[in-house]
């Protein structure tokens, strides 16, 4: 049995020869035997915060404009008022003033080829899809607007925060007199949180900040800021406070203000000297007041080619009150 020799043996370095011969390699195959998996979940190229539509309140509106009565308290003197019991009362009476926030439109439309449907159903509803972060690119140009929106410049576009506020000069406090703008001082946040009217009420006030204005305004809370310094605001988010007040940041406040020293005279267009700002609003005083409120409506086809849907808005940002909001201006973003 020793002498018998088992023929399989005498084929083995063969046999592995010839299997390591028939082995498949990445450059022989290439992609060809290789099913790849594409994630279903298309990831947005944007960083976008929407506090200003996600804590402003939002009110139904009607006619052409949202229109609101204001009334100047009247100058009572001493010499005037505190008279005699034989002298005669001088007349002093307020000074009243109508003002209006005219109904503007942004709309937005998308498309998606039938073709280009039909290809993709077995990866995803790409109309619902575009729907879905279309409304994403709506949103963040309404947050915008609620902030550096100005009629002056487009006649169709609201007003917003920076533009109205700004427009009162006694509201807006420098927080420097150079044109490219400092580090922040909490004193003069201070200063322009006791402009606002109804300060004292806390919980009705919110302070705006872009991202880079929260993180100047988290170097100047450094040295005293309490690590339990948090409040719960709308839907549940929790945010960090200073002095009671909510801090929202938005992507709609701007880095790139023009500061004259005095006061926001470009929005969103500085490349020399940039700067921010924070603004200081009492929501009792300003809201968002919708004739329409955001609407996407699908649209009749007329064509076997395309599916188009609109997204529209039709409102104003309303600042009802001229003392219910302040804006420190002239922070750095350096």
């Amino acid at each position: 049995m020793a002498g018998i020799i088992n023929p399989n043996w005498a084929n083995l370095d063969v046999n592995r020869r010839q299997a390591f011969e028939r082995a498949i390699n990445v450059s022989g195959a290439g992609t060809v035997l290789i099913q790849n998996y594409v994630n279903k979940i298309i990831q947005q190229l944007t960083l976008r915060e929407f506090g200003a539509l996600g804590t402003m309140d939002r009110r139904p509106g009607q006619g052409s404009a949202a229109l609101i009565n204001r009334r100047t308290a009247s100058a009572m003197t001493a010499a005037s008022e505190w008279v005699a019991d034989t002298a005669t009362v001088a007349e002093s009476t307020g000074a009243y003033a109508q003002s209006s926030f005219t109904y503007q439109t942004l709309v937005t439309r998308g498309k998606v080829t039938r073709k280009m449907r039909a290809r993709g159903r077995s990866y995803i509803d790409i109309l619902a899809e575009e729907m879905t972060w279309k409304l994403d690119d709506f949103n963040n140009a309404l947050e915008s607007a609620l902030f550096i929106g100005n009629s002056t410049a487009l006649s169709t576009q609201i007003d917003g925060l920076l533009t109205q506020i700004g427009a009162v000069s006694g509201q807006v406090v420098a927080n420097t007199s150079v044109a490219a703008g400092d580090s922040l001082t909490l004193a003069k946040l201070d200063e322009a949180i006791d402009l606002v009217k109804g300060g004292a009420g806390r919980s009705d006030l919110v302070i705006y900040a872009s991202y880079t204005g929260a993180r100047k305004l988290n170097a100047a809370l450094s040295s005293r800021q309490r690590f339990d310094d948090m409040t719960e605001i709308a839907a549940g988010f929790r945010v960090r406070t200073y002095d009671g007040i909510p801090i929202v940041v938005s992507t709609g406040v701007p880095d790139d203000l023009t500061w004259s020293g005095t006061a926001i005279t470009a929005l969103h267009s500085e490349t020399t000297n940039p700067t921010t700002a924070l603004v200081v609003v009492n929501k009792r005083y300003n809201w968002v007041e919708e004739l329409t409120p955001t609407t996407m409506m699908p649209l009749a086809r007329d064509d076997s080619q395309f599916e188009q849907f609109d997204l529209f808005w039709d409102g104003a940002l309303v600042c009802a009150n001229t003392l219910g909001g302040a804006l420190v201006g002239g922070i750095n973003v350096s």
